[in-house]
């Protein structure tokens, strides 16, 4: 049996000319606006009818499919708006949580959007970095515990000292006197 080979293997990729991509975009552009369209008409008709609007009923109404609205940022934001089951689920939630603020989704963990060997390289780096800050802290703790001892040591001799503070006081003060009075006996 014979294999069949692509025959666009040897063919190069197709440009287009700006004047396709013009109208491919303006092509683009008037599909949407007619979905967006389609579906406001579908919402007003049954809003008249006083139905629920969800994505059946649109359907049911004008034949529009949701992935077809999906994929059009403003036909989904108009359907969203306007979706009762949407409405009654947002309702639900303000009475749960007891305000009427806005229900913002809790922001997402930046640490989420690595990969695992990403997270186990970072986390080694951080362990790493502890350990060293605990030396540094640990070196530092045993250079101040020195420093405290060196002081007791250096108050218990000046306590030691003390008596011999006013003797050594008097002796100054009997040399400056003899200084400037070189006649007169000193008398405490």
């Amino acid at each position: 049996m014979k294999r069949k080979t692509n025959q666009r293997r040897g063919r190069s990729p197709h440009t287009y000319s700006d004047e396709q991509l013009a109208g491919l975009h303006a092509s683009t552009t008037a599909r949407k606006q007619e979905t967006v369209e389609r579906l406001r008409a579908a919402i007003a008709s049954l809003k008249e009818k006083k139905q629920d609007i969800t994505a059946q009923s649109v359907y049911a109404e004008c034949g529009l499919h949701y992935s077809s609205y999906l994929r059009n940022e403003e036909a989904i934001t108009l359907f969203r708006a306007n979706s009762t089951h949407l409405i009654k689920q947002r309702k639900r939630t303000k009475h749960r949580r007891g305000g009427d603020a806005p229900s913002l989704p809790p922001p997402r963990d930046s640490l989420l959007n690595y990969k695992k060997p990403q997270l186990a390289f970072r986390l080694r780096e951080a362990q790493q970095q502890i350990q060293e800050l605990q030396q540094q802290l640990s070196v530092l703790a045993d250079a101040c515990i020195q420093r405290n001892r060196r002081i007791v040591e250096l108050e218990a001799k000046l306590a030691e000292l003390e008596p011999y503070r006013s003797f050594v006081e008097q002796v100054r003060q009997r040399i400056r006197h003899e200084e400037h009075n070189d006649n007169t006996p000193y008398h405490p």
